[in-house]
């Protein structure tokens, strides 16, 4: 696939009581890699993501954008597949619409932030 790259951040996880995972920026000792792959930055990937994610308000007639949906758009439309490489309890995991139906919401978050500030 053309205008593909690797992007890499640092990242710490806990295991909650419940068996839940939280993911949480870095801290001290405890930040971990993770890599994925993702789509460069084109007119179209962006575009798409912000006018799926953009709402206008009925009352004011101002937008705003559903960081959730923009999320997901952006998991859809960029990303190809996320990676742990020093955590050998999470795999890696090939992005498509049931793995972001069950993925963590804060991973997600901090994937598509990282992707946002590595492309605009």
């Amino acid at each position: 696939m053309d205008n593909m790259y690797g992007f890499e951040f640092k990242y710490s996880f806990e295991e909650l009581p419940n068996g839940l995972t939280k993911f949480r920026s870095p801290n001290d000792n405890s930040s971990l890699t993770l890599k994925y792959l993702a789509k460069g930055p084109d007119f179209s990937t962006v575009s798409n993501a912000l006018e799926e994610a953009t709402f206008i308000n009925h009352i004011t007639g101002k937008p705003f954008i559903r960081t959730s949906v923009l999320y997901r758009q952006i998991l859809l439309n960029a990303i190809i597949q996320i990676e742990f490489p020093d955590n050998e309890r999470l795999s890696t995991i090939v992005v498509d619409s049931n793995s972001i139906n069950s993925m963590n919401y804060s991973l997600a978050k901090m994937v598509c932030k990282n992707w946002l500030r590595g492309v605009l």
